[in-house]
């Protein structure tokens, strides 16, 4: 009895399912029957309540109230309905679906050339057709530092897309679709190009000291890490070529002066020498007059004019003398003059000038000290040992960063001995990819900050770009040159800079989420009124940490859709607007 209950139940459940499944059916038919088989419209999807509107004013195809819809009524938004294509809501004079030959123009008539969006849409040239009477309250924000990546796409000129308007049935349909709202703002905007970098010391001050000549070291004055002046010594080297220098110039001075008293000596003994002519001249003169007289013999006139050609011979060869003894003047004062070089030459500069008036003792003792400075002199004591010392001296004020030498140790000229470093200022050596090098220029500021940052960031100037391309890395190095008062920096530390190639202090900015790439153009949703707005072709900048750039299009204080303006774009693309991005 049992098993034939339990064969009966099953045979009641089969049967009850497909009952079941039966009228699922038979109530999926008669919904569909009653609806006209149609989906669900968006106005149900997004929870608008279309029982509060009159069944009578409402517009199936754009549902929201008939007596509200501006694609159907284009004269409840100043548009004229004479000129009106209600299958795609835009002016039939601009409907490139139904006049596809509008666009063989290739730019609009609506169009800025200037900025690139339709003039339509120009805030910058017609600032008027800003919606901002109702901006939502914000609050201040910082200043934005992005790199440049805007996406610089350019607007299609015979896009129609703006002309399009979209519209929701109420103001509670728009909030239920998830669609927020924010106020276009204005705020400092800094475009920079960021790259890897390394701090350095400023190559204009930084000198690697050597000997003027082979040698050997005499004594070191300093060490490292000790601050010098210009003009300090850092260390004596004993050089033979020094000493050599230093007896050759002694030796022109000698000469000069020996050339210079043998010239007086003989214009002393020209100038007696001409007198002498003068007396015998007249003395000719005197006895050919006598002899015309009959006083004097012919012999008497011959020995007088014999007398008076001699002493002219003797003037001749005075002037050849002095001549020759001018030449030789002249020849040692140019061994004066090269010997003088060759001090120079060797860090021991002399000026001739100076030594004028000196005894021999006086002049010997102030060449044997040359290029020394007064301090060192008088620590080397009275009785030097050696006339050869060459001083090594710090050519600006810096630090000793590096010392290679001890005292008698032998050194050649080619041998770095000291690096002083200035360290006021420093250099920081950036590698800027290539496709970003473009954008950078001489004198644009740069934020570096050091991997260890001990200092901070530092701020300088962009003094270099490179010409040319690293073949390794592919990166164009520029330079920036920043002052480091305290010392804080240290060269071959590596860090991040960022070059600031612009500089907005008012740059409207917008959420990036309220930017739309339509294919051929960037557009917004501006709102006209709680349940209109308008599409609104714009060209971005920078892009940043959720923010886009605004440059043309958009105003602070209008009020765009931001966080599920999807929805928006998904109504612009159902309104199949040919005019809008076109494929080729």
């Amino acid at each position: 009895m049992s098993e034939f209950t339990s064969r009966v139940k099953r045979v009641l459940i089969e049967q009850g399912a497909t009952i079941a499944v039966l009228c699922a059916l038979a109530g999926v038919a008669i919904w569909g029957h009653q609806t006209g088989w149609k989906a669900p419209t968006f106005a149900d999807v997004t929870g608008s309540n279309t029982s509060d509107a009159v069944e009578e004013d409402w517009c199936d195809a754009h549902r929201v109230p008939d007596s509200e819809c501006l694609a159907c009524n284009p004269e409840l938004a100043g548009d004229d309905p004479l000129d009106w294509c209600r299958e795609h809501g835009v002016a039939e004079s601009k409907c490139t679906v139904c006049h596809p030959e509008i666009l063989t123009a290739g730019v609009a008539a609506d169009w800025c050339r200037e900025h690139g969006v339709p003039e339509s849409n120009c805030t910058l040239c017609h600032p008027e057709i800003a919606y901002a009477d109702n901006a939502l309250p914000t609050d201040g924000e910082p200043t934005v530092t992005a790199a440049p990546n805007g996406d610089r796409s350019q607007n299609a000129a015979a896009c129609q897309t703006h002309q399009v308007r979209v519209q929701f049935a109420t103001k509670e349909a728009l909030a239920k679709a998830g669609v927020k709202l924010e106020t276009v703002r204005e705020r400092p905007v800094s475009a920079s190009v960021g790259a890897p970098g390394e701090i350095r010391y400023d190559g204009t001050r930084v000198s690697q000291l050597a000997a003027r000549a082979d040698g050997i070291v005499w004594r070191v004055e300093k060490e490292i890490g000790d601050r010098v002046q210009r003009g300090d010594v850092l260390a004596l080297v004993d050089a033979a070529a020094a000493g050599a220098a230093k007896s050759e110039f002694l030796g022109a001075l000698a000469q000069v002066d020996v050339e210079t008293s043998r010239i007086e000596q003989l214009k002393a003994a020209l100038e007696q020498t001409a007198q002498v002519v003068d007396v015998r001249a007249r003395a000719f003169e005197r006895v050919t007059a006598s002899r015309y007289e009959g006083f004097r013999s012919q012999s008497d006139v011959q020995e007088s004019e014999a007398a008076l050609a001699e002493a002219r011979v003797e003037v001749q060869r005075g002037r050849t003398e002095l001549q020759a003894a001018e030449a030789a003047q002249r020849a040692a004062r140019i061994a004066v003059f090269t010997s003088q070089q060759k001090l120079t030459s060797l860090g021991l500069p002399v000026v001739v000038e100076e030594l004028a008036g000196l005894d021999d003792r006086q002049l010997i003792d102030a060449v044997r000290t040359l290029g020394i400075p007064e301090a060192t002199k008088a620590s080397l004591g009275d009785h030097m040992t050696s006339a050869n010392l060459i001083p090594v001296i710090a050519p600006f004020d810096g630090v000793v960063v590096a010392r290679e030498v001890v005292e008698g140790e032998s050194v050649g000229s080619s041998a770095p001995l000291f690096v002083v470093a200035d360290l006021t200022q420093m250099w920081i050596m950036l590698d800027v990819r290539q496709e970003e090098a473009g954008s950078v220029s001489i004198g644009q500021r740069v934020i570096f900050r050091p991997d260890a940052d001990r200092a901070g960031a530092v701020t300088g100037d962009v003094s270099w770009i490179s010409s040319e391309v690293d073949d390794r890395t592919r990166t164009v190095k520029v330079r920036a040159t920043v002052a480091n008062p305290e010392s804080l920096l240290r060269a071959n530390t590596f860090g991040t800079g960022r070059i600031v190639i612009r500089d907005t202090p008012n740059a409207v900015v917008v959420p990036s989420g309220a930017v739309h790439w339509e294919g051929c153009c960037h557009v917004v949703f501006v709102r006209m009124a709680d349940t209109i707005y308008q599409t609104r072709k714009v060209r971005v900048g920078t892009r940043t940490a959720g923010l886009t750039e605004i440059t043309v299009g958009l105003l602070a204080g209008e009020v765009v859709a931001t966080t599920g303006s999807h929805v928006l774009k998904s109504e612009l693309l159902k309104s199949k607007l040919g005019a809008g991005c076109v494929d080729d």
